[in-house]
């Protein structure tokens, strides 16, 4: 069984739907063979508090309005549908994924469709085995089956249509070391000097060898102190001086109680010459002057390191303040509609053994997903004019020395910096799919298995996974939306974050895919109605939607 990936939750409730699947997995696959009973017992004792594993409050209530007969039905379609997201990308599916299907499941209990008036289910006609068990199983398997493979899901409110999407960000309280007010901390943001009681100015000499400068509150480079800012109030006999990263010399250990000028003393041995380096650090304004004996050549760097004293300056302390900021996603609706005559179904069901209605509701599902997918991939083709590469084939030059394969190795490095710049621009994660046209496709399917790892499926006319490259990167095929010519070609980088937070596309179900039977009218006509409430949206949050980047490819014959 493959491993989950690790996933980082933003909720409670997304954590406790990863543990019971890893659980419910567990009890299903003993020793390697498929055990459906066990499973079933499994979710039963979990129901009844005793395994230590929460069931999830939207499959409990699912299970609540089944017969004990139907619960091993639930339990089946769960294990099915995660089975076939595994045959189809190669990985378990995210916990959010699957708390996605048991919300979908949880949207055609009898309870909620009466509350919300989802289908023609009412108070008046209710029958469990009719209503729940099948409805429940189908959107347990869609949610599943028909899942983008880089995409999260956050499940929305039936009633109100809406989803809260929060992101968490620590920005400095201060205007103080390398940061301004208000600055932001995360990702590369992170790790300049701020909680540190150290300051450096980097001077050169002048035309006599002297070096003058000052420490202040603000570290305007990791070398250099903003001249502008308010000066420092610094620990008495501890300023350090170096000259190319060797200590030449250091502040005297004087009266610690003191204040005003503290001398400076050391010597240092450069390029034959020895130096004697004197001058002083005024302690309670941070400014310093040094010189040297004989006098050293201009252009010098020399660099002062002094440290805060907070004793005498508490107002210095700094400070690091979180806020949340919670975004709104609203949940609009899809919908259409199949008829067939009542003289083309029976001539299709005696003459070609085909049920049209059946046949009319397969075909609209499979509309509904492929239509989503493609929807989400313009999105990521319009995010990716933000970052844009190139990776210069050159087959005329190279091809007389390597192969395809060969050169297609060297593509590594052109990923792996696009994947580093995604990482940092958007604070959390670089690339993990790929989406390429036939040309690129099949290339890549001609390199070593070390190389690229063919997922096995054969060529379809849709989107399907090709494999994964460089043991690193799922590579999709599309059939439409690249530049795809045997000279160029388009390959589409998407990076799927550790968590639904921070994820470039957002996806989220109110109302779950339903069918609704319409009733047969004078012309004889029966047809059925197709209606869903979800939002399939850009991560509002700015760095986030950064997860996108396209590498065109020249050059390749």
């Amino acid at each position: 069984m493959p491993q989950r990936n690790k996933q980082d939750f933003h909720k409670r409730e997304t954590a406790e739907v990863a543990s019971f699947i890893d659980h419910l997995q567990e009890n299903a696959n003993r020793n390697g063979v498929f055990d459906s009973a066990a499973a079933a017992d499994f979710v039963v004792t979990a129901a009844n508090q005793s395994t230590g594993v929460k069931v999830p409050d939207k499959l409990q209530a699912v299970l609540d309005e089944v017969k004990d007969a139907d619960t091993p039905k639930i339990t089946r379609a769960l294990l099915d549908g995660i089975s076939a997201y595994e045959t189809q990308h190669g990985t378990p599916p995210p916990a959010d994924l699957v708390e996605q299907a048991l919300h979908c499941a949880y949207a055609t209990t009898d309870a909620v469709r009466r509350k919300y008036s989802l289908d023609a289910a009412t108070s008046n006609h209710h029958d469990n085995l009719a209503l729940q068990p099948n409805r429940a199983v189908v959107a347990i398997l869609s949610a599943l089956g028909e899942a983008i493979p880089f995409a999260h899901y956050l499940p929305a409110d039936i009633g109100s249509n809406e989803a809260l999407l929060a992101i968490m960000t620590h920005h400095a309280g201060s205007n103080y070391g390398a940061y301004a007010q208000g600055g932001i901390m995360d990702g590369a943001h992170s790790g300049d000097a701020y909680i540190t009681s150290s300051r450096i100015h980097t001077a050169n000499t002048d035309a006599d060898g002297k070096v003058t400068g000052k420490l202040t509150t603000v570290q305007a480079t990791d070398e250099t102190c903003d001249l502008a800012a308010p000066g420092l109030k610094l620990l008495r006999g501890r300023t350090l001086v170096y000259v190319n990263g060797l200590l030449a010399a250091r502040e005297m250990e004087t009266d610690a109680t003191g204040s005003g000028d503290s001398p400076i003393n050391g010597t240092l041995p450069l390029a034959g010459v020895s130096y004697a380096v004197g001058g002083k650090i005024n302690t309670d304004n941070g400014e310093f002057i040094l010189s040297t004996i004989p006098a050293m050549p201009p252009g010098i760097p020399i660099t002062v390191e002094g440290f805060v004293d907070y004793e005498r300056a508490p107002e210095l302390t700094p400070s690091i303040y979180t806020s949340v900021n919670v975004y709104k996603l609203h949940a609009k609706p899809w919908r259409v509609i199949t008829r067939q005559s009542v003289d083309s179904r029976t001539q299709m069901a005696n003459e070609l053994g085909l049920d049209a209605y059946s046949e009319g509701v397969i075909a609209i599902q499979a509309q509904f997903g492929n239509e989503r997918h493609y929807q989400v991939l313009a999105k990521a083709k319009r995010l990716a004019k933000n970052h844009q590469d190139e990776f210069e084939f050159r087959w005329t030059i190279q091809g007389q020395e390597k192969t395809r394969s060969q050169i297609w190795q060297d593509f590594s490095a052109k990923i792996g910096a696009v994947s580093q710049k995604m990482a940092v621009d958007t604070m959390s994660h670089g690339v993990t799919h790929l989406y390429v046209g036939r040309y690129v496709a099949a290339q890549l399917l001609g390199m070593p298995f070390d190389l690229f790892e063919p997922s096995g499926t054969f060529e379809r006319p849709c989107i399907f996974r090709l494999g994964r490259l460089f043991k690193r990167y799922e590579v999709y095929y599309t059939p439409k939306g690249l530049v795809d010519t045997p000279r160029s070609a388009q390959i589409l980088c998407i990076g799927r974050a550790p968590d639904v937070t921070r994820n470039p596309f957002v996806l989220g179900d109110a109302v779950p895919p339903t069918v609704l039977p319409l009733a047969v009218g004078e012309d004889l006509r029966q047809g059925a109605g197709f209606y869903a409430r979800n939002f399939t949206a850009v991560n509002p949050h700015g760095p986030s939607s950064k997860a996108c980047a396209m590498i065109n490819v020249t050059d390749m014959e």
